[in-house]
């Protein structure tokens, strides 16, 4: 994977811990990280969960990026690849936008570069877990080409998995 992406509007580049600060403002809001078990509380568990994203680097070469506005330099979200629920070599691709910016087709945006660079760097398939209720994420999936799979139920509840190609 390419360590640094640029599109139209953003430049994706490797997290590293010295975003912490500014990633902890997208993962504390409540209107924004509505994944897994909700807001951060502590800048220690942004600092850890990018700690485990440069892990993941390091193991399988899979990238999590800081998704930065190109005209601003402001950090608008991140996205990125990971080991997945899928129990396959596949990856999971996940992206979240500041709810700021949410609306302008900025996770699209990233997602569809971070899945075509993916798919030219030879995986063959990435995947996506979403639940049913997360119509936003649902959106962006079908814009970048993803389509449901099956759906299978996990200790929250029902999680549609989605790959592409």
């Amino acid at each position: 994977m390419n360590p640094v992406i640029v599109t139209g509007r953003l430049e994706l580049r490797p997290i590293r811990l010295g975003d912490a600060a500014e990633l902890h403002e997208i993962f504390s809001d409540p209107a924004t990280h509505t994944i897994g078990n909700g807001p951060f509380t502590a800048v220690a568990q942004t600092t850890d969960w990018i700690s485990h994203r440069i892990r993941t680097q390091r193991q399988h070469g899979l990238l999590w990026y800081a998704v930065r506005d190109r005209e601003t330099g402001h950090l608008a979200g991140n996205c990125g690849l990971f080991i997945g629920r899928t129990g396959s070599v596949e990856p999971e691709i996940g992206y979240e936008i500041r709810q700021s910016r949410q609306g302008q087709g900025l996770a699209c945006e990233a997602a569809l570069a971070v899945i075509d660079d993916a798919l030219a760097s030879a995986i063959p398939r990435v995947w996506a877990t979403i639940r049913p209720r997360n119509a936003a994420s649902l959106r962006v999936a079908a814009k970048i080409g993803m389509t449901p799979r099956y759906t299978e139920p996990d200790s929250r509840g029902p999680l549609i998995y989605l790959a592409r190609p």
